[in-house]
């Protein structure tokens, strides 16, 4: 059995920022593609609550659904393969035939389009740029990369 990769584009503001979203609070914010992206970051902190998670972990619902979506499509696809091929192996045999109706693929939904309602804060700690709304930004945010204090 070989490895399938299959690859998301998940959507960026006009400032190269990515929406996330924390698996504890459920706060979203936004941070550069190139942190995101970075080999030196294994986890985050959430800019909000300021518990630690590991970077796969920050996707919004909307990114997952997606991909479960993908994978649901891909596993209808291989079903059919293999298992058409089967059963028309079985039906030329003469003594059973077979038949099968194909699964209904879900139609693959275009992702969200990040909202701009977001202010951007310079944690000089780690030189990074975060996008939280204001109210965050007014009560003070953490370092998602140190976990530096809200204030």
């Amino acid at each position: 059995m070989s490895d399938v990769i299959m690859e998301i584009s998940i959507p960026l503001d006009e400032d190269g920022f990515l929406e996330m979203e924390c698996d504890f609070c459920k706060s979203r914010f936004m941070l550069k593609k190139d942190v995101y992206e970075s080999e030196e970051n294994l986890s985050f902190f959430c800019p909000i609550c300021g518990l630690p998670n590991h970077t796969n972990t920050f996707f919004c619902p909307e990114v997952l659904e997606k991909a479960q979506q993908k994978v649901i499509n891909y596993m209808y696809d291989e079903m059919d393969r293999v298992l058409g091929k089967t059963i028309r192996n079985i039906n030329k045999s003469g003594f059973i035939k077979m038949s099968m109706n194909k699964p209904h693929k879900e139609p693959e939904v275009e992702l969200y389009v990040p909202v701009d309602n977001y202010e951007t804060v310079h944690k000089t700690c780690c030189e990074v740029d975060v996008k939280v709304r204001t109210i965050d930004k007014e009560i003070g945010i953490y370092c998602p990369i140190c976990g530096g204090s809200a204030l």
